[in-house]
């Protein structure tokens, strides 16, 4: 009976249901797939968050910093900077982006470069943050501007003593085309719907893969293409500023609270070993150049400066042609894009603190004499900070 009926046309219940089971398997294992997907998305909140900072703060917090140099507290804006409150749309007099010699490290509320700057008058921003380089600074000016930055003038702090670090192999080609979206800090519900978060974490895992794929099959040393950080990796926050930075590791936070009977004035490198220890190299030298000479295109309206920070040892009396020569190349290849401001004769021992090397108050304010040379100087009951 049954050969007859399916030569007939007509199937039994068992064979007339199988489509209907078919596309129903298929539509439950499409919903399990999309809940999945949403529910890594939403997980990735909890590790990934959009910020300014490589190091990010919640809104207005508060932080002490205690080592044998110094114990003092920071206060953060409302994008988690060292900084008077950012305002969208607001035309600042000058604007900072710099490592821990901009932003303050060791000096306490009222005595910073920020600080000084407004006691002349001058509406100021600083985007500067503790552990960054140039590959962050503009990423970050980049940022801004899509947050609505406007300046009349932009202050770059190199510190020849770290900024050459971690940048010599690196392909910083993709991040130099990469182009901003507005606003750029913005997460919201077309961002979950369209898996910003986990998109973004497939693509830094699959450039990581063929990057390692590249210098094995190529037989070539292992280079990172530097990724655009749409996101950042979300810290616990703590208020004291080494458990935050270090992720609470007693090595590191005893490391970084430095060592009374190790100052760094007693250092007395070599050339060769020095050069090694800031990794100021050709190629480091080569692509911090190509960063520096693409941040001004990026706030056209805005006036570019550059000033050279020497590090501690420098300002002991270290001395080295190598280095003199790559401070005067500096200078010739970027006169066309930034006015130079350099430090190097300028800072004084005293200047500084002994075990770390940063700037102390008299420093910032020197530094900050500097940089308001080039500024318009208000009078200070007149500013009007935002």
């Amino acid at each position: 009976m049954n050969n007859n009926e399916e030569r007939d046309g007509v199937l039994n219940p068992h064979e007339a249901g199988r489509p209907r089971a078919l596309f129903t398997n298929i539509m439950v294992l499409l919903v399990v797939l999309a809940l999945a997907l949403y529910l890594t998305e939403w997980l990735l909140g909890f590790y990934l968050v959009k910020a300014v900072s490589r190091y990010p703060l919640p809104p207005h917090a508060v932080q002490r910093h205690t080592t044998v140099d110094y114990d003092v507290v920071y206060r953060y804006n409302n994008y988690g900077l060292r900084s008077p409150d950012f305002v969208p749309g607001f035309l600042y007099d000058a604007v900072l982006f710099g490592d821990s010699f901009f932003f303050g490290q060791g000096v306490g509320e009222g005595n910073t470069l920020v600080d000084v700057l407004q006691e002349k008058g001058i509406k100021v921003l600083n985007v500067s943050e503790i552990a960054t380089n140039p590959i962050d600074y503009y990423h970050k000016l980049n940022v801004m501007k899509a947050q609505g930055l406007r300046s009349r003038a932009v202050f770059v702090g190199l510190c020849l003593g770290n900024d050459f670090q971690d940048i010599a192999d690196k392909d910083i080609d993709e991040a130099l085309r990469h182009r901003y979206p507005s606003p750029f800090l913005h997460y919201n519900v077309r961002s979950f719907l369209t898996l910003t978060r986990m998109r973004y974490e497939l693509k830094r895992k699959r450039q990581a893969l063929y990057d390692w794929l590249h210098s094995r099959t190529g037989g070539l040393p292992m280079r990172e293409t530097v990724v655009v950080h749409e996101f950042e990796h979300r810290r616990k926050f703590d208020t004291d500023w080494l458990r935050f930075f270090t992720g609470d590791r007693p090595e590191l936070m005893a490391a970084m609270a430095g060592n009374r009977e190790r100052p760094l004035d007693r250092e007395k490198p070599t050339e060769a070993a020095y050069l090694e220890k800031i990794q100021l190299t050709p190629a480091s030298f080569y692509n911090t150049l190509r960063i520096l000479k693409a941040m001004p295109s990026r706030l056209p309206e805005a006036r570019f400066y550059l000033v050279l920070i020497p590090g501690p040892h420098y300002v002991w009396g270290w001395r080295s042609p190598k280095y003199e020569r790559y401070v005067e190349q500096l200078k010739a290849r970027l006169a066309a894009s930034f006015t130079v401001i350099d430090l190097h004769g300028r800072t004084t021992p005293a200047m500084h603190f002994l075990h770390d090397g940063h700037w102390q108050a008299r420093g910032h304010r020197l530094a900050a004499e500097a940089l308001g040379s080039h500024l318009p100087v208000k009078a200070p009951q007149m500013v009007q900070q935002p």
